[in-house]
């Protein structure tokens, strides 16, 4: 799998969250203070997938057979962390009026974990 490949498909997945996020602004008016935070999200997981995509390129060629499986196996709890800290420190910073927020994150979440998955498996394949 090509980082120009992987790339492209990064901006559909991140055009694509973007564009449902928007909409929800527009028909959920309690959505809409939470803008900023759908950005810096759909920026996190974006970054969280560049990052495991070259680490697992770099473990996919690696001499330890184990190496890739280790990868997802600490990738997994590290985006677990990494998510309740973001969570955490919105909720504690902005103090926000509702919950909203946290379907927003979830969104990206699940949306940038599914994306994951199929490069992962591309890269394991290779």
């Amino acid at each position: 799998m090509g980082q120009i490949f992987f790339f492209r498909n990064l901006v559909i997945v991140s055009a694509i969250a973007a564009v449902v996020l928007a909409a929800l602004h527009y028909v959920a008016p309690q959505a809409q203070q939470h803008w900023k935070f759908a950005i810096g999200s759909i920026l996190l997981f974006a970054l969280v997938c560049t990052g495991l995509f070259y680490a697992g390129a770099s473990s996919a060629r690696s001499q330890n057979k184990y190496a890739f499986t280790n990868l997802v196996s600490v990738s997994v709890f590290g985006k677990m962390v990494v998510a309740l800290a973001a969570l955490f420190v919105y909720q504690q910073v902005a103090v926000p009026s509702n919950q909203w927020f946290v379907g927003i994150f979830l969104w990206c979440y699940v949306v940038f974990t599914a994306f994951e998955v199929w490069f992962m498996t591309k890269l394991a394949k290779s």
